[in-house]
């Protein structure tokens, strides 16, 4: 690769650079990107060590932050659904019949929730309300 670079560069020393109308641009452009350009300062060990602990506390702090949602039963209903349903559409040995069987006992218990929290009135009661 240093080869390559030698060689380049000979090139670019043989272009005689002031016939061009630009020739102080371009001498100023080959100095400026000759340089050392600082973008930051060098860090210590000790300081990047410091920054990822400050990044990993900064993430657990958000996630204790995050307020947990709420799911409905009718949600609950409808992603049991959902999963038994792309359970069964699988062909891959990794997908286990047992733990379908678990899907569909959880379905019926939130099913069983859900009509067991329904309390029946009358019709009376309806009317007075």
């Amino acid at each position: 690769m240093q080869d390559l670079e030698l060689d380049e560069s000979d090139e670019l020393d043989e272009i005689d650079i002031d016939v061009l109308p630009e020739a102080d641009n371009l001498r100023n452009y080959l100095q400026m990107i000759d340089q050392d350009i600082p973008t930051e300062e060098h860090l210590t060990d000790e300081q990047i060590i410091n920054l990822l602990q400050d990044e990993g506390n900064k993430s657990e702090s958000e996630s204790e932050d995050e307020e947990v949602l709420i799911v409905s039963e009718k949600e609950g209903i409808e992603a049991f659904k959902t999963i038994i349903n792309y359970f069964e559409q699988q062909n891959n040995p990794a997908f286990n019949i047992d733990d379908l069987h678990i899907f569909r006992k959880y379905l019926r218990i939130i099913k069983a929730k859900v009509f067991n929290s329904k309390q029946q009135t009358t019709l009376d009661n309806f009317f007075e309300g």
